[in-house]
């Protein structure tokens, strides 16, 4: 932007209105003060001493001057210490605001402190955005800063009649030209529409854009201790980076040798970080604030330095450099589109965007990079423990800035994956951009086409490399398939991150950025930078806990469901809630809910939990010394149909049956007695084995749910409830939701196991599976909310599209998961279309007659075992005529798929995928 080198801007603004003395609420105040004949004012002029570095991602802060009047305290005075920040990030909300603060002295000599924002925020419904410009709500503390008591507070606005004379105020000081006049001019209005488009129109718009600035160093400092190894990473990245969620961050992270050939590990994200300014057209990077250093582990997250987490030890830091930075040309991606010729008219179009409409960016992705030398610096950290200065040696310590654009579709969203590796000895960098795949929410067959195909031609186009160096740049292509043999492909991972932060706070997915070590294709390794995503989203949400969820993937169940039993301390939580009981260990009653009694033959395993996994649990379990285990059920609606289905006769049937292991409840058979559990159970009754168990295991099988997307460790204790006509007692007559949160509000389950060894995928998944997945995984934890939230991330799906998910989080709360295990999406994996589930709830239960029928009509069963109770002449003829649908989606008795069978998997795994 060399076109605004030395170029400033100034405006005037007059504002006014009442403030309520005594008041501390701004909407309250202003009525106080027109009731009290109180009215404020201040005429402010804004001064922008450096607009290009104010229309740079930063806090656009510029200095406030002027007057304000307020004759309670004695008429008018002038500001002293004023600020204004246009369209900054609060880093609370993460709403956009303008912030107008001063200082002023009273005439009695007293100092007063005034903050006043506009909140630009667009309100659902409503045409806003005049009204959010216009309006200040403003607080005035008796003292220095925001601190101080609270002398009172109101609102203040602007009047649109004053428009055309704040425009005709505009002035551009500095020594310019006409045209950088012009320039400036039109600079400024592209950032300020941008903004606003961004917030009141971005709903509407197909694309998304984003900028950031990011600052890569490594090299040597000397301490007190001599010298040592450093690698620092920090940027600003604005609203919508990556992928147009509207999340912004700023980070800082740092390692430092500990002398032992390890590293001390400091870093902090915040939607804003006060005190952060990273300039690098000067050469200056300063930032003056917390920074928290990590006592065990690699990684902490957004989140949790939000909450406080004991791993996180709070520091101060100053951090202090300058550098030079050579700036080479822009890259635009993606390369194989763009030859040579075609990539210099795009970095000239870029340029010419960015300098007089920066809220314009050519669609995909631009960077700037420069190579930077470091010519000073120095990084004060203050722990607890004592103060860590150290001096950057400027001889050894180089690295790489970016500043970088992004323009893309809002939809689909674009997976994308980065390196900033650094070659010290050569003062070469390595920049790589990737990308994967389209995110695919596996739930909208149209979509979910368009985003395979479009995934797969934009992971072969939307990658590059830079290799920046203080002469000049080399861009190519690059392959970023794992199984390339090219030599010019993604840098791999060596072991894990040496520290990582994770951006949680995102909607879409989690971003992290990883300090790491790669290795390039020659077998050299280097530090770097890398970003990333991951679709499974492991943050606390209303919950202030931390909980362990296994996700072991093998070749042998027992084994991999023994590791999840370990990695979670099955035994320590089981212990712990035996000493709480005061019982004796074969007193302490266990009982566990399996997943069985939807299954509709023992030829389908996919219906219901392993009988040999559950006997494995229960043996260990009687290895130490637990006897008292019991293994409940409830009927199914299943058995309003056929004969044959109560508790025991299907354990039996499906081999679950073991006197010297357990003994079988039928809840439904056991039920006595009724209890009050809320507005939605309402007064029920209750099977004693459930309620006196001590400790509560919820087995659960690995499927797909026409209702609810998924079923797993919470739709399971659906299942424990206890009437037998489930589909007209709960669906029907309550609700299956709200009835399952009373529940188990009631009867907490202590630990939660899914058997996702072999699994039911697809739209019929609850009923029948023809080509089950082989998906070979065990999840497990003491926390339902966290297990299922893992499972149905393999899905591949927002865990919250399942209210039994979005009740259950708003009752108890999803913790922090530290996930150990393989978290990748199960693939191949077909979910549940949006339409099935729409009919499921707003066709099936909206009558229960047409509901009843229909299930009655299309259910399959083993009849060689299972016989079909009486029914009447329309469900006969309706069995009749969906026998070929059932003989198509179900297996039959005694019988491996059939061709039908395996066709009828093959089209839908062809549609899924």
């Amino acid at each position: 932007m060399d076109i605004l080198q030395g170029v400033g801007l100034r405006f005037s603004e007059t504002m006014a209105g009442h403030l309520g003395i005594g008041a501390s609420d701004a909407t309250r105040g202003v009525e106080q003060g027109k009731a009290d004949e109180t009215p404020i004012r201040f005429d402010a002029n804004i001064i922008i001493d450096d607009l290009q570095s104010f229309l740079s991602v930063s806090d656009h802060e510029a200095r406030l001057e002027g007057t304000v009047t307020f004759d309670p305290l004695g008429g008018t005075f002038d500001m002293r210490d004023g600020r204004f920040n246009l369209f900054s990030v609060d880093p609370e909300t993460g709403d956009r605001q303008m912030v107008y603060q001063f200082r002023f002295t009273a005439e009695d000599g007293q100092s007063y402190y005034l903050m006043g924002q506009k909140w630009i925020k667009d309100d659902p419904g409503s045409l806003d955005a005049l009204e959010d410009m216009t309006r200040l709500f403003t607080v005035v503390h008796k003292g220095e800063d925001a601190e101080a008591p609270v002398y009172g507070a109101g609102e203040m606005y602007f009047d649109l009649v004053d428009a055309p004379k704040l425009v005709s105020s505009i002035q551009i000081t500095g020594e310019a030209s006409f045209w950088q006049r012009a320039a400036a001019r039109l600079a400024f209005a592209s950032f300020a529409y941008g903004a606003l488009r961004t917030e009141y129109l971005g709903k509407a718009r197909l694309f998304y854009e984003t900028r950031y600035e990011n600052l890569v160093l490594s090299g040597t400092v000397d301490g007190q201790d001599g010298p040592r190894p450093f690698f620092m990473v920090s940027g600003e990245h604005e609203e919508g980076f990556p992928w147009g969620d509207g999340e912004a961050f700023w980070d800082v992270l740092l390692l430092v040798g500990d002398g032992s050939g390890g590293w001390d590990k400091y870093c902090i994200s915040d939607r804003v970080l006060r005190g952060l300014d990273l300039d690098i057209s000067a050469g200056k990077y300063r930032y003056e604030g917390p920074l928290f250093r990590l006592t065990e582990g690699s990684s902490a997250s957004f989140g949790q330095m939000r909450s406080g987490d004991e791993r996180l030890q709070k520091c101060t830091a100053e951090l202090d450099l300058t550098f030079d930075a050579t700036r080479h040309e822009p890259v635009p991606y993606p390369f194989p589109v763009l030859r040579s010729l075609a990539r210099k008219m795009a970095s000239s179009i870029y340029e010419a965007l960015q300098q007089a409409l920066p809220a314009e960016h050519p669609l995909g992705v631009t960077i700037t990079p420069h190579s930077v030398k470091v010519k000073s610096g120095h990084l004060k950290i203050e722990c607890p423990e004592g103060p860590n200065e150290y001096t950057i040696a400027a001889e050894q310590a180089s690295g790489e800035a970016e500043q970088g654009a992004f323009r893309n579709l809002k939809e689909p969203t674009l997976l994308y994956g980065y390196f900033c590796a650094l070659d010290p000895e050569n003062h070469t960098a390595r920049v790589q951009i990737h990308s994967r795949t389209l995110r695919n929410e596996r739930e909208d067959w149209a979509k979910d086409r368009l985003d395979a195909y479009l995934g797969e031609v934009l992971s072969r186009t939307v990658s590059g490399e830079t290799i920046v160096r203080p002469g000049g740049t080399e861009v190519r292509t690059l392959d970023p398939r794992e199984d390339s043999a090219a030599p010019d492909r993604l840098l791999s991972v060596v072991g894990e991150p040496l520290l990582e932060v994770n951006n949680d706070h995102y909607p879409t997915a989690d971003f992290l950025r990883r300090i790491v070590r790669v290795r390039e294709s020659s077998g050299r390794e280097y530090m770097a930078l890398e970003e990333n995503m991951r679709q499974m989203k492991l943050g606390a949400d209303n919950s202030s806990e931390r909980t362990t969820v296994a996700c072991i993937r093998g070749d042998d169940k027992f084994a991999a469901l023994d590791r999840v039993l370990d990695e979670t301390g099955f035994e320590d939580v089981l212990e712990h809630r035996l000493a709480e009981s005061g019982k004796a260990r074969d007193e302490f009653s266990v009982v566990i809910k399996p997943n069985f009694m939807f299954a509709y033959s023992r030829h389908d395993p996919t219906t219901f939990a392993d009988p040999e996994l559950v006997k494995h649990l229960v043996r260990r379990l009687r290895d130490r010394g637990y006897t008292n285990i019991a293994l409940a059920e409830a009927h199914s609606t299943y058995g309003e149909y056929f004969d044959k289905r109560s508790v025991c006769e299907m354990a039996d049937y499906l081999g679950f049956a073991d006197e010297s292991l357990y003994r079988i409840v039928d809840m439904t058979q056991e039920a006595e007695g009724s209890q009050y559990f809320g507005p939605h159970l309402g007064q029920h009754p209750v099977p004693p084995t459930w309620r006196d168990a001590d400790f509560r295991i919820s087995f659960a099988k690995n499927k797909t749910h026409a209702y609810a997307c998924y079923t797993l460790t919470l739709k399971n204790i659906y299942g424990s409830l206890p009437l037998a006509d489930k589909f007209q007692e709960y669906h029907c007559n309550r609700d299956i939701y709200y009835t399952t949160m009373d529940w188990l509000g009631a009867f907490p389950v202590h630990f939660g196991l899914i058997d996702a060894w072999v699994s039911a995928d697809g739209p019929f998944g609850v009923f029948a599976d023809t080509a089950p997945n082989e998906t070979r995984t065990m999840i497990g934890g003491e926390n339902l909310v966290a297990v299922d939230w893992v499972g149905a991330s393999k899905m591949g799906l927002d865990p919250m599209l399942s209210k039994y998910m979005r009740l259950a989080v708003d009752r108890f709360g999803k913790p922090h998961i530290d996930l150990i295990g393989d978290p990748r999406p199960y693939h191949p994996w077909l979910n549940v279309p949006t339409a099935l589930r729409l009919f499921t709830h707003k066709g099936l239960d909206a009558n229960y007659h047409f509901g009843n029928l229909v299930y009655a009509g299309a259910a399959e069963m083993d009849e060689e075992h299972f016989t079909p109770k009486e029914m009447g002449p329309l469900t006969r003829i309706l069995r009749k005529i969906t026998q070929p649908l059932r003989k198509t989606f179900f297996v039959q008795a005694g019988k491996n798929p059939t061709w039908f069978n395996r066709m009828a998997a093959r089209i839908l795994y062809r549609m899924g995928y």
